[in-house]
């Protein structure tokens, strides 16, 4: 699920800033993004967290606006950036073996 929001993002590079442009024609896309991605995300760390996988703290708001903070690209970060530093991210995300 996160490698094809991922895909997603870098590959829609000027939807972030679109969404966070205040204009007002956008507003129910971006309410639309939000009400369909962050309960799909929840329900994934909530399973993640039932399975003592991930840090229960972890929200999917926070974690989807983490994700989306890396993949901004640009001349000197692309896509495989992107993707290297959210693996790195998730990492972290992981709980310690008990």
């Amino acid at each position: 699920w996160v490698d094809a929001f991922v895909e997603f993002l870098v590959t829609k590079h000027g939807l972030g800033a679109a969404l966070g442009s205040g204009d007002p024609g956008l507003e129910n896309l971006h309410a639309l993004m939000l009400d369909t991605l962050v309960p799909a995300c929840a329900t994934l760390l909530d399973a993640c967290a039932a399975a003592d996988e991930v840090d229960p703290g972890i929200t999917a708001y926070t974690l989807m606006r983490a994700i989306g903070n890396l993949c901004i690209t640009g001349p000197d970060y692309d896509r495989a950036d992107a993707k290297r530093m959210v693996s790195a991210l998730l990492t972290g995300c992981r709980r310690p073996a008990q």
